[in-house]
């Protein structure tokens, strides 16, 4: 079985990997100012644990028990982050949805399976 622990229910921002990469450089490049800045994505795109957990399930073409462990605590409820001063500087970056991301990362693990460190 797959098992999450807690319900599922907390929520959280997650960012893919390439985008915060990208986001870094255009920092390193762009970003001249001493105030630090959030790299997150919209507070819209916030999700549970839930869904994250369901979307590697999809990913991964999981058919196996999905079991979340209310054992376990949830932890804070929400972590959220604003990224209002990034939008003013890039008001139209796309970010990758989180669906797309897990897939894209599953995809390279599957890949990449039988190279990368186990």
């Amino acid at each position: 079985p797959f098992t999450i622990w807690g319900s599922g229910t907390p929520l959280r921002q997650f960012i893919y990997s390439l985008d915060l990469a990208e986001l870094v450089v255009w920092v390193m490049r762009e970003y001249h100012s001493p105030d630090p800045i959030t790299l997150s994505v919209d507070e819209a795109a916030e999700v549970s644990i839930k869904e994250a957990a369901l979307s590697v399930v999809k990913a991964m073409k999981f058919e196996g028990e999905v079991i979340f462990d209310t054992t376990k605590a949830d932890g804070q409820f929400k972590k959220t982050a604003c990224n209002k001063k990034l939008r003013s500087y890039l008001p139209e970056y796309k970010f990758t949805s989180m669906d797309d991301g897990i897939q894209k990362s599953v995809d390279w693990f599957l890949a990449n399976y039988e190279t990368i460190r186990k």
